[in-house]
């Protein structure tokens, strides 16, 4: 164990060999900053799915958490891109300003780039917000039976175009990422159908992903392992979530970890110490054996009571979202605890 009493140095794997832990903080304020370094968090998300921070913001928020002792390492959710996604007209222009991004985080000394390739006409898709789970707290549903299906376009481009959109994407910013020194992490879609209210999704099975790797093969080019999604998406004759995780071994640049009870077309998000889909402590096994050494995080956590909750549509930045949206902080503070027990 290395433990330094005092400057929070906290591992119990080698340090070669040792995942850091990441917090998305809602809101990204001072008292939130202080939070996740009394915790033991070394690394801090900026989150936001409508658009990306400036390179000045990116300055700001930097320094503001080295401040706290802390690493901001990681931007999620990324430049607008749904012009981008759908081979829209402003394609080439949103293409331009992404790639400017993806410089000025190189800039910035922040590394890593999550993003995903949901179209904007239907992204995340859940079926309620208020689901109580263990204790009373409140969790989110996604049921097909509940879902709304209605097309919400007859503009959509077919699974293919979605895939020769994709190519393009990445034929202009790997070679940017690159250059840059940052790894791009490629988020499945939630939850991992391929298709939704009539819009082709292509980031939903085992196959999809090996199909990105070899689409724009290099190192910059990667994987967003987020824990339920990989283990919805696997088929019964696929390996477990740790086998996939010794499946794309260093193309996991980021890892969500959060977890599920049900199938793809029926769950519930449970507490991060619930039993759902996957063995954390194979899970985490797994990381370990790849050398895994970038950033976890905890991902939606339930409502714990007193907490408020989020506004219908106010999530942290971004996607419609309801009460129990995931991105409440006092489920968050427990995670990290259980994860660190996990390491």
């Amino acid at each position: 164990i290395n433990a330094e009493y005092g400057n929070g140095t906290i591992c119990t794997m080698s340090r070669r060999n040792c995942p850091r832990l990441g917090l998305v903080c809602t809101p990204l304020d001072d008292i939130n900053l202080a939070r996740a370094k009394q915790i033991s968090v070394s690394d801090i998300v900026y989150y936001s799915m409508s658009d990306a921070p400036s390179r000045e913001a990116m300055q700001h928020e930097r320094a503001r958490a080295e401040e706290m002792g802390l690493s901001l390492s990681v931007v999620e959710g990324g430049p607008r891109m749904d012009q981008i996604v759908a081979g829209g007209p402003q394609r080439e222009e949103q293409l331009a300003k992404f790639a400017q991004s993806v410089l000025d985080m190189g800039e910035c000394g922040i590394k890593v780039l999550c993003y995903n390739f949901m179209h904007w006409g239907c992204r995340v898709g859940r079926t309620s917000y208020d689901v109580p789970v263990r204790g009373g707290a409140l969790s989110s549903r996604f049921s097909v039976q509940e879902w709304d299906d209605t097309p919400v376009t007859d503009r959509v481009p077919s699974r293919e175009a979605m895939w020769e959109n994709l190519a393009v994407f990445l034929r202009a910013i790997v070679p940017v990422a690159e250059t840059a020194g940052v790894m791009l992490a490629m988020h499945p879609d939630d939850p991992p159908l391929s298709e939704l209210r009539g819009i082709q999704r292509v980031m939903n099975t085992v196959g999809d992903y090996e199909r990105l790797l070899a689409t724009h093969p290099s190192p910059h080019n990667g994987i967003c392992f987020d824990v339920s999604l990989f283990g919805l998406m696997r088929e019964p004759h696929q390996p477990s979530v740790p086998g996939l995780i010794r499946h794309f071994g260093d193309a996991i640049k980021f890892v969500h970890f959060r977890d599920v009870v049900g199938n793809k077309f029926e769950h519930v998000e449970v507490f991060h110490d619930e039993q759902g889909l996957s063995d954390h402590v194979h899970v985490m096994r797994a990381l370990k054996d790849i050398g895994f050494s970038g950033v976890i995080r905890p991902d939606h956590v339930p409502l714990l009571a007193g907490e408020e909750g989020h506004q219908v549509g106010d999530k942290a930045q971004g996607y419609y979202s309801g009460k129990a949206s995931g991105y409440t902080m006092h489920g968050r503070l427990f995670a990290i605890g259980y994860l660190r027990g996990l390491m």
